[in-house]
């Protein structure tokens, strides 16, 4: 076991039991850390004993614990190690007692608990904790305040261990070596009262009562890796979870073929050239069709209905997908890239078009086999090595979940991604928004585009030219990204039946039926 890991299960065992009660819960600490030489190498042992004892109250009480109640710790803002108290080597939970031994590498960890309360013991040996930061030292140690968090079951408590002892180096054959010991105790503050960064939000809501640009409500930096606003996600847009289901006559899915080269017709796939933008400064050039983004109004509900926010009120938008153009690129964080769309030249002048985009991370890793299926009859399943956006709606606005798909070979986190922040199924297709707009200049000012007035809010791009845009994107993660391009509609009026399908009046202008041709280019200056 590494130093890390030892540190880490040291905490768990310091912190395990300690639920929030203001003076009902205290523990004592000692700890001596010795080294020396034997046969030229330098040997170090810590003998480590924990003990105390919490009442149980309003907040919890003996019939709560279960093997299933978890407990968390967090030493100095850092969350250290979880687990439950069904993790005992040895364990029985009666009905009027109970305990849970808990083997550590080193050591053991024993909970006994009654009605009244909960006890426990650590006795440790392995690498230093507190001493740690005493090494090669000589001092008189007074250590005031060193702040744990703790969770169990629902409750939570808060700590500073107040530690004195002593620390002795002394050199031997050009070695170092140390001579550590602590004593210390600790009574629990509670959580209520705390404010521990300044930023008027208490411990018992605050998610980093460390950090004071977080906090409920803080303002959320799009996959940073940090959960800004404590709602246990990492992004500022709304969260989709989609179950692939097969309902009546079946779903509808979208082609994604990025390899395939077809031309344009009725009744043909447009999948258009290779669409890997890996590498950067490449363009291609594709049809989208009339109406390939659109959005039908937020919380109008279209085609979706195993489609559920996770709560209501968030602003999020769905758009067709079947004749937009996807496509695909590994880029790196802190990349600066510059996405440019604009019709083709040879149709710059019909009236109507306005190309819009979404930016997606898709943390699962690289396509393997970028053939989707399409119409899925009822009783059908995909075949195992197919990678395609399932849903006869794109979700625009938010990170977008579909569960329930054929298990993926391909589904593994990147190196330095955060499992919790980001987390990865093997039948699960996950993207996260990254950006996205669309033209707004418009060639008729008496007409309208077919977009809801909310939908993506602050990304109307305005360039004096309609029909075409340019945005300047820092990418926040390294991995895989996958953009969507579209067209959304110039029309004198639209709506919605009640079919639920997009109504339009008046002209459709100057469009050949399968859409306009677009270029699309993604650069790196």
């Amino acid at each position: 076991m590494n130093k890390t890991c030892c540190y880490t299960v040291l905490a768990a065992g310091l912190a395990a039991v300690l639920p929030q009660w203001a003076n009902a819960a205290q523990l004592t600490y000692s700890e001596a850390y010795a080294e020396w030489l034997k046969g030229g190498q330098e040997i170090g042992t810590e003998l480590l004993v924990i003990k105390g004892h919490f009442d149980f109250d309003g907040q919890m009480s003996f019939a709560d614990v279960s093997a299933a109640t978890a407990w968390s710790a967090a030493l100095q803002g850092k969350t250290l190690v979880s687990g439950s108290l069904g993790d005992g080597a040895k364990q029985n939970f009666g009905v009027k007692s109970g305990k849970s031994v808990i083997v550590l590498p080193g050591g053991t960890l024993k909970f006994t608990w009654n009605t009244e309360g909960i006890d426990f013991v650590l006795r440790w040996k392995g690498e230093p904790a507190l001493a740690s930061q005493y090494k090669d030292q000589t001092t008189t140690i007074s250590a005031a305040r060193i702040p744990v968090d703790i969770s169990i079951g629902g409750l939570k408590g808060y700590f500073d261990v107040a530690a004195t002892g002593k620390a002795k180096a002394k050199t031997k054959k050009g070695v170092t070596l140390s001579n550590i010991a602590l004593k210390g105790s600790a009574t629990s503050a509670g959580l209520n009262a705390l404010d521990r960064d300044g930023d008027s939000y208490h411990a018992d809501v605050d998610c980093n009562d460390f950090a004071p640009t977080v906090h409920p409500g803080a303002t959320e930096a799009t996959l940073d890796g940090v959960d800004s606003n404590c709602d246990g996600r990492d992004s500022g847009v709304a969260e989709m979870v989609e179950t692939f289901a097969l309902k009546g006559t079946g779903r509808s899915s979208p082609v994604i073929n990025f390899t395939n080269v077809s031309q344009p017709g009725p009744g043909t796939p447009q999948y258009g050239p290779l669409r890997d933008f890996s590498g950067y400064n490449k363009s291609f050039s594709a049809p989208v069709g009339k109406t390939s983004f659109y959005d039908p109004t937020t919380g109008i509900k279209w085609n979706d209905d195993t489609i559920t926010p996770v709560s209501d009120g968030q602003d999020i938008w769905r758009g067709w997908t079947h004749t937009g153009k996807w496509s695909y690129f590994n880029g790196a964080a802190g990349d600066k890239i510059t996405l440019s769309v604009q019709r083709d030249a040879s149709e710059a002048s019909l009236r109507g078009a306005h190309p819009g985009f979404i930016l997606f991370w898709r943390p699962e890793g690289g396509p393997l086999t970028w053939a989707g299926t399409q119409d899925i009859a009822e009783g059908q399943t995909m075949p195992a090595n197919s990678d395609i956006v399932p849903a006869h709606t794109l979700i625009q606005h938010a990170d977008w979940t579909i569960q329930g798909l054929p298990a993926k070979a391909d589904h593994t986190a990147p190196a330095g991604v955060d499992a919790e922040l980001y987390p990865m199924k093997t039948d699960s297709y996950t993207m996260y928004y990254v950006d996205s707009g669309y033209d707004a200049d418009k060639y008729e000012a008496s007409k309208k585009l077919i977009m809801h007035p909310t939908a993506f809010k602050g990304m109307v791009l305005n360039d004096g030219t309609a029909g075409a845009f340019s945005k300047s994107i820092t990418l926040p993660k390294t991995g895989y990204y996958m953009l969507y391009v579209a067209n959304v509609l110039e029309v004198d009026d639209w709506g919605i039946g009640a079919d639920g399908k997009l109504t339009t009046s008046g002209d459709v202008w100057e469009l050949p039926a399968k859409g306009a041709w677009i270029n699309i280019t993604i650069s790196k200056p």
